[in-house]
């Protein structure tokens, strides 16, 4: 196995679960985007190659549907990559739970490691109520870019 590129844990060697999972399909999407967004493009390519091949589209096939498919797949081969983490984190947004301790430490050691990120982890650490989950979701694309930005 390789190590990650994103190295997110604290001096404790701990991240938060939902992060750990985030940082994974974030390496499989930004490693191999090129092969999904081709993929896709062939796909909707075929799509769009129904309107030629077929004398009526509108019974037998949908060749529109190849337009929105091209279109993500210049969108998934352009982006950059925090915004490719910011959609990659969209199940957070959903979910019911709330942010450990713990989790709000590893949330407050980020900000030490990155200090831009205060002004956007300051309503979560300073939160009198408890934090839901998609607060990690707000952090994750300002985390990844300060990351991918210290690399460069």
């Amino acid at each position: 196995m390789t190590q990650p590129s994103l190295d997110l844990r604290d001096e404790f060697d701990y991240q938060p679960e939902l992060i750990a999972r985030l940082v994974d399909v974030y390496e499989i999407a930004n490693n191999h985007r090129w092969i999904y967004a081709s993929v896709i493009a062939l796909t909707g390519a075929f799509f769009m190659l129904q309107w030629s091949l077929l004398a009526d589209t509108a019974q037998y096939g949908h060749p529109w549907v190849g337009v929105p498919l091209i279109a993500m797949a210049v969108w998934l081969a352009l982006a950059p990559a925090a915004t490719v983490a910011k959609w990659v984190a969209l199940p957070a947004h959903f979910s019911r739970d709330y942010l450990s301790y713990r989790d709000i430490h590893w949330m407050q050691q980020m900000t030490e490691r990155h200090p831009v990120l205060v002004t956007s982890a300051e309503p979560f650490l300073n939160a009198r109520e408890p934090v839901p989950v998609g607060a990690l979701r707000e952090f994750w694309a300002p985390l990844v870019r300060e990351e991918e930005r210290q690399k460069r």
